[in-house]
Formats: structure tokens, C-alpha cells, sequence
């Protein structure tokens, strides 16, 4: 169980700290709801497949409750927060969206605070220090837009996907409360289904085309099945592994550690520009998560 749990951990930290620059090579061909729509729908398809080959015909049969279940966590999950961060990738560097989307601990302590779980001062500090990094992050002037886009154009689509983590993290923290499939890997598949529909008929319906997403080029595709079987499939599997079986506190260290590695490949790949603004909100982000995320951790033990 312990070798299990350490190796779906490291798999989210390196996997997802990746699929940053492999969102933003993609979504620069493609249009950004319908690649994540088809990339999830087409995982889906290669995780089905395996399930019933491996397990027979029943393997993907769950009961009705369950059903409703994963397609709302797919929604939220995928459909919202990965759909968010595609779209914001196309107006913004995928260092800063990684370091918005690392945010996450805050939320959920934050819900459960509103639960009644009463947080500590150390944990309210780490809030309070997470969010002025954000503000920092996103004041108007504080970093360098990608090329022909205006500084107001990309803090609008940070707060999209500032949003769409907000939906990341109701899912993740209900997830546990509700009745799942025993399976990961089943309740992984109808979570990609589910939130694969809706991003294509969400992209359909503000314009997207499907011609333009087949028309990309090639630097766009072998980034769209990065995604497809190693971001959907291996990694998310094991995020979902994590949900089910380990503190929510230790599953959420992935959010300081991805955007470490997305601000990193970001610069070498991309040639994202790095100014005392990025450094310094990016910074203070970080170590207000981190304090979050210890802190949550500390308290699990007791």
C-alpha cells in the first residue's frame, strides 16, 4: 500500500507538471475545449477497451448512483478545470496558469472551514499568504503576456482558470463523500466520458471546429497524445487512486511541486520570460500552499 501510494504520487507530481507545456504546444494549433474534449473521449475509449479485455464484458457495469457520481466529478474536474486551463493557455504563460492552478490546498481548506472544520492560524496564514501571491500574480503590468496578447486579455482568462480550480476543488473534496466505483481505473473512465461530451459540445457551441482540430500540425498532435494516454490515462488514474486512499493533505502536495517543474519547462521550451513579479508572486504562492499543506498534514496525524 505504501509503495502504491508513493509511486501514484510521484506519478501526479512529474506527469501533471508536464502536461502544462504540452497543453500550451497543443492549444497553439488547436482549439482548446474540443483537443481536451477528444483527448478525455479518446482516452476513455483506450482505457475501455483495456478494462473489458482484461476483466469481461461486466467491467465497466456500475450501479445508477454511481453513475451520476463520476459524471459530476468528471464534469468539474475535467470538463471545468481542465477545460479552464486549456483555454487560458492560449492568452497566458503556463508557468503563471500552473502556479494559479497550484492554489488548490487553499480552496479545500477553505471548504472545509465552511464545513465546520475549524483551520488553524498557521492554516489561515498559508490562505492569507496564498492569496496575496495570486494578487501579486495577477496585478495588471506584473508579468509578460505570450506574443499579441494585451496584459488585460490574459488576467481575464487567469481568473478562468482560477474559476475552473475553484470546480477542481469541490470535486475533489466531495469526491470521498459520495459512492464511487471500487475500480480507479472504471471510476477514471466514466469521469473522461463524461467530461470529454462536455467540453466538445461546450467548444461546439462557442465556435469551436473539429476541422481545426484535425488540421494541426505535428508538434500539436504528438502533444495532444502525451495528453491523451499518459496525462488522462496513467496520471490521472493515479490522482484519483490518491483521492480514494490517501489524505487529501498529502494528495494535494502535487500542487507545489507541478508548477516547479511547468514553470521550468516553460522557459526552456516556450522561452517564457521570468521577471521579479513571476518570481516573487510565484514565490509567495508557493510557500503559502506549502504552509497549507504541512500544516493539514500535522494535523491528519493527530
Amino acid at each position: 500500500m505504501r509503495k502504491q501510494l508513493w509511486l501514484n504520487l510521484w506519478l501526479v507530481y512529474i506527469i501533471w507538471g508536464s502536461t502544462y507545456l504540452a497543453i500550451a504546444l497543443a492549444v497553439k494549433d488547436m482549439p482548446p475545449l474540443i483537443a481536451m474534449g477528444t483527448r478525455f473521449i479518446f482516452a476513455a475509449l483506450v482505457l475501455g477497451t483495456w478494462l473489458t479485455i482484461k476483466n469481461g464484458a461486466r467491467a465497466l457495469r456500475i450501479t445508477r448512483n454511481q453513475f451520476i457520481n463520476v459524471s459530476v466529478m468528471g464534469g468539474l474536474l475535467l470538463g471545468g478545470a481542465n477545460g479552464s486551463v486549456a483555454a487560458a493557455e492560449r492568452y497566458a504563460p503556463s508557468g503563471i496558469v500552473a502556479l494559479i492552478i497550484s492554489m488548490l490546498p487553499v480552496w479545500i481548506l477553505i471548504m472545509r472551514a465552511m464545513s465546520g472544520d475549524r483551520p488553524t492560524k498557521v492554516g489561515l496564514l498559508g490562505v492569507a499568504i496564498g492569496l496575496a501571491g495570486v494578487a501579486i500574480l495577477l496585478k495588471p503590468g506584473s508579468i509578460h503576456p505570450l506574443q499579441g496578447v494585451t496584459s488585460n486579455v490574459m488576467v481575464w482568462w487567469c481568473f478562468v482558470a482560477l474559476l475552473g480550480n475553484l470546480g477542481w476543488a469541490i470535486g475533489s473534496f466531495l469526491a470521498p463523500k459520495f459512492s464511487m466505483p471500487a475500480s480507479s481505473y472504471v471510476a477514471t473512465f466514466y469521469q473522461l466520458i463524461a467530461g470529454g461530451f462536455i467540453l466538445v459540445a461546450i467548444g461546439t457551441m462557442t465556435g469551436e471546429r473539429i476541422s481545426d482540430w484535425a488540421d494541426a500540425g505535428p508538434a500539436a498532435w504528438w502533444s495532444w497524445m502525451y495528453l491523451a494516454f499518459i496525462g488522462s490515462i496513467v496520471a490521472y488514474s493515479a490522482y484519483f487512486w490518491l483521492v480514494r486512499n490517501a489524505p487529501i493533505s498529502l494528495t494535494s502536495t502535487y500542487a507545489y511541486v507541478n508548477p516547479v517543474i511547468a514553470v521550468a519547462l516553460g522557459v526552456i521550451f516556450l522561452n517564457e520570460k521570468i521577471n521579479l513579479s513571476y518570481v516573487l508572486g510565484g514565490g509567495v504562492v508557493i510557500l503559502g500552499v506549502l504552509l497549507v499543506v504541512t500544516n493539514e498534514g500535522k494535523r491528519s496525524k493527530k
